[in-house]
Formats: C-alpha cells, structure tokens, sequence
C-alpha cells in the first residue's frame, strides 16, 4: 500500500500491483490557506463529510477500475461532542488492502467524544491499524490530547497527522494548532516522532522508525 500525502486531510492510497486507487477527502480550491488547486486522478474519491475542505470531489478525474484490491469499511460518527449538533456527521473509513493484508485507517474530521466512540464494536475494527490517518488540529476535530488519547487507546502500528497549520511552511487553516505544537507535545510524552521530506511512504519496503510520521503535504504553494 502506498500513500501519497495531498494536504489538509486528503491522501491518496494505491496499491502498486493493480494500480487501482483511492483518494481520500480532497479539498475544494480555496479552502485551505496554503494549499494549491486539487488536479488528481483515482479510482473511486471518498469524503468522510461534506464540508468544502473535504469534499473537492469535482477536483478529481474518476477512472472506474476492475478489481479493487481493497476491502472498505466504515464507521459513521460525529463532527463535534455534541452528536452533531454543531458540525454534523463524519465518518471513518477503514481500508484494508486484501493482497497484502494491510489496514488504514482515515478518521476524518473526528469530533465525537473519544469514549462514545471507542465501543467495544468499533474497537474491535479501529484497533492495530498499520495506518492510521489521525487529525490534531483542534476546533473542528481532536486536538493534540484528544488525538494522542485516540492513538494510545487504538494502538496503529503508525500514525501520519494530519488536519494541522504549520507557522514555519505557512499553510492550514488560521484558527487550529500547529504541526510544530503537536510534535512538541507528542516526543514530550515519549513518542518516537520522524519527519519526512517525501509525501509517499510505503510500510512493505521502508523501515520507518518511529511511531508517528510527518509527511509533507504536496500541494504547499
């Protein structure tokens, strides 16, 4: 499985046998400070809400494949505490590539609190992810305590933040916390933070090194 890190919180996964790809809640042009235009090709687009940064389904040429090697599962939450009442729904998309066994997870703009929605059913499905897709900015989903819960309650063999400003690189919505901030406070608990210059990983063939990995988003202008 292999991913390719957009910006905000779209990504795009594709298995490199087939071919076949998904991308994940792409961005509306324009609705994140930073970012450039969306211009993508895939297989199939998921968005996990329908606000306009995550919903630029427009930005992206659909080109239906045969033979998704890719199980799809999904776990329909809430955008904030409230049980939607201030944001609406969410939904957290689980992908699991059948040819390799590999599991991401893509929580989306998760807002719902983290004892609501950690059952024992959703557990039983969120728990040791090879990937998982953790937003950290606050305000519109967690913030760094509520997605380093989130991490320690789920286990993923790998987190990749996302859904963050960064001051230095000057990208991300005004109002949420930096990148910079949440790798402060995650290597001050302990964790192993690496920070890549690609925006592609791949789990099967690098040896990543740590618990949490900051890609660069691509389309930084």
């Amino acid at each position: 499985m292999i991913i390719k890190y957009t910006g905000h919180s779209c990504f795009k996964v594709f298995d490199d046998e087939t071919g076949y790809s998904i991308i994940l809640d792409p961005y509306k042009d324009g609705s994140v400070p930073g970012f450039g235009r969306i211009s993508d090709v895939a297989s199939e687009v998921l968005c996990s809400h329908e606000h306009g940064d995550h919903n630029g389904r427009e930005h992206i040429t659909t080109e239906p494949k045969d033979g998704s090697p890719f199980k799809i599962e999904y776990i329909d939450t809430f955008h904030d505490p409230e049980k939607g009442a201030l944001r609406g729904v969410n939904r957290i998309y689980v992908i699991t590539n059948t040819r390799t066994g590999e599991k991401l997870v893509h929580y989306g703009d998760i807002g719902e609190i983290i004892d609501d929605l950690l059952t024992e059913e959703n557990l039983a499905l969120l728990k040791d992810a090879d990937i998982a897709l953790v937003p950290v900015g606050g305000v519109y989903t967690y913030d760094i305590a509520e997605a380093l819960e989130l991490i320690d309650r789920t286990e993923p063999k790998l987190v990749v933040p996302m859904h963050f400003r960064s001051a230095v690189a000057g990208f991300g919505l005004p109002n949420i916390d930096s990148i910079e901030m949440f790798i402060d406070a995650a290597v001050k608990k302990g964790e192993r933070v690496g920070v890549s210059k690609l925006s592609f990983i791949n789990t099967g063939d690098i040896d990543l090194n740590c618990d949490i990995l900051v890609l660069r988003p691509q389309n930084v202008r």
